[in-house]
This record gives structure tokens, sequence and C-alpha cells, in this order.
């Protein structure tokens, strides 16, 4: 069954609070000198016909935390209170999706996990209160947000983490973009296709095999297997016959024109020509591997985690923006 709590119903909390203040109002008439002490809440946005009040938005931005679940598709740099009132919107959103598919906590499981969780804290139930009470929160309000959030991790557990593929290529490649270390670290199988252009050759002569080898690229994009075309084009005559492999040899090894033409490309994949002093040159990656280091090994299962994370925070962006188009959002021109 799905969730009846105010706490999910923020349009009902929004209309009891119109109640009271239409109560309240009418015994000002009486007080007049009370009335300017008033503020009655205003509304900030409806989502599917739920509110979010402007004081939701403010208690945020004062309070924290700013982001609970995603600021998409407010900008890092902007206003705090933008920030705020999209990540509002968002929570509820999930929250509404949360509760289409029967997500609940029960209060024993949630008990259970606040307990869980200041055990893995070393926290005590009285350290705790001491902690709320300085932060001007009491106890069944953290009970709300730590319910809510249980709730929001079930959802991105059903509705997200299966869409998240990490492989150890991803990691690896994760690892040397973030450590500036890719030279050092891949080692290549490479095929090479030389076409030369002799020292002191004309101006004829140049033209003519800068057509040739530009022929060439266009006869390997068209399916051409690569050694065919070395084996047909190349004038390195012992790469003709083994076509074009070279030793296997690090990145880092290579000279820096190669290496900047070769670096981002995958096994398969092939360079456009490269032109040197003695000619050009057609790279083909034949394999590609990650030689590893302990500093990897030691840094992987962070490094595994942060790229998943990551991974959930564009997944989780891509489903906002389509829950979004399909919802009733509406934001107040004066918040």
């Amino acid at each position: 069954m799905g969730r009846n709590g105010s706490e999910y119903h923020t349009n009902q909390v929004f209309a009891g609070a119109v109640r009271r203040h239409i109560v309240i109002g009418l015994l000002l008439l009486s007080c007049p000198l009370m009335a300017a002490e008033q503020l009655i809440d205003r509304l900030a946005a409806e989502v599917n016909g739920h509110a979010i009040t402007v004081s939701e938005v403010q208690s945020k931005v004062e309070k924290g935390p700013l982001v609970e679940v995603s600021p998409w598709p407010a900008q890092e740099n902007d206003p705090p209170a933008k920030v705020a009132i999209h990540d509002l919107i968002n929570k509820k959103l999930i929250m509404q999706k949360a509760d289409e598919l029967d997500i609940e906590v029960t209060d024993e499981a949630l008990n259970e996990e606040i307990k869980s969780f200041l055990t893995r804290r070393n926290l005590t139930r009285e350290q705790l209160m001491e902690a709320l009470g300085q932060q001007g929160m009491t106890y069944d309000q953290y009970r709300d947000d730590f319910r809510t959030q249980m709730i929001i991790n079930q959802f991105q557990g059903r509705e997200i983490m299966p869409q998240v593929k990490i492989t150890d290529r991803d990691v690896q490649s994760f690892y040397l973009r973030n450590s500036g270390t890719m030279a050092e670290n891949i080692r290549l199988t490479l095929r090479q296709l030389q076409i030369a252009v002799p020292s002191g050759a004309v101006d004829a002569v140049k033209t003519g095999k800068k057509q040739l080898v530009e022929k060439v690229y266009q006869e390997i994009e068209g399916g051409m297997p690569f050694e065919k075309a070395v084996k047909i084009y190349s004038d390195n005559e012992s790469a003709r016959e083994n076509g074009g492999l070279m030793p296997q040899v690090f990145l880092k090894d290579l000279a820096p024109l190669f290496q900047n033409a070769i670096r981002e490309l995958d096994e398969g994949r092939y360079t456009r020509p490269i032109e040197t002093p003695m000619g050009y040159s057609i790279f083909y990656v034949s394999k590609r591997e990650f030689s590893g280091s302990d500093e990897y090994l030691k840094m992987k299962p962070q490094l595994e985690n942060q790229l998943r994370q990551e991974e959930m925070n564009k997944l989780l962006s891509k489903w906002l923006e389509t829950q979004r188009r399909r919802s009733d959002i509406k934001l107040k021109d004066n918040v």
C-alpha cells in the first residue's frame, strides 16, 4: 500500500495551514495590533498538485542541506533559493514515484536503521539528542528525515542502480584520466603503415605521396582490413610481410607526435595519416592493455564507488528530465 503521511502530501498540509490562518484571521479582527506580526505561508511551487511552500525553501537555504536529491536543472553557481526549490521539486517527484511503487519504511525498519547508524558512528542516543538540540531539530523531525532518505535510497536501488554498469575497463580509464599516468600504464600492440617521402623529393613527388596516403586512409575507412592495406601500400618491406605488426610498446615510449594521436584510441581503431620528416604513418591499435600499479590496486574500490556514484547522478538527472516532462510542475514567479 502507498503512504498517506502528511510528509508526502504537502498539499494537504498546505490546505490545513490555510484553514488555520482563516481561523486566526477571524480572531485578529478583534486584535488589529497582532495582524502585522502574522505571516501567512505562500506557495512556492506545485508538483502534480502537491504544494511546496516558501517556508520550506527558506528553511532549506538557512538550515540545509541545500541539496538532498539533485539540483537539476539548476546549476551549481545559481542562487541558493533556485537550487533549493529545484531540489525540493525533484525530491517530491521521487517520493511520488516511490508511492506509486509502494515503497515504504516501517517504524520497525526505521528504528533498526537509526540504531545501526548510531552504532556505526559510535554514538549514543543521548549524544544524538544533544546534537539535534544544537541544530534546533526534534527527534521526530530527525526520524521523518531519516525515513525519507531511506525511501529515496530504496527508490534509487530499484530504479537507478540496475542501470549502472561499471566494468574494470571503465575503472581503469577513470583512473588514467584523473591520475595523469596514462602514458606509463598503457601497453600497446600496434600495426604501422608507412608511406615514405624521399629526402629532397620534388614537389610533384610530395604531392603524389600525400594523395596516396589520403587514398589509403579512405580505403581503410571504407572497410579494407588494415593488414591488407599495409601489404599493398606500405613502403616498409618487412612491414608488408607481417602486416605492419610492431613489438609491444608502452605509450610513454612513443614519440610525442604519435602519443597524442594514439592516446585515446580503443582497440580496433586507427589514426589519421600522421606527417613526419620521413613521410606519413597510420597506426592501428591491435591491443591496448592496462599494466596496472600498486597505487591503482589500492585505489580501485574507492575509484569504483566514485565512478558508480557519478554514473548514478547522470542516470538520475535523465530520470528527472523525463519525469518532469510527464509532470504538472508550476513555479510561482514571486518566489
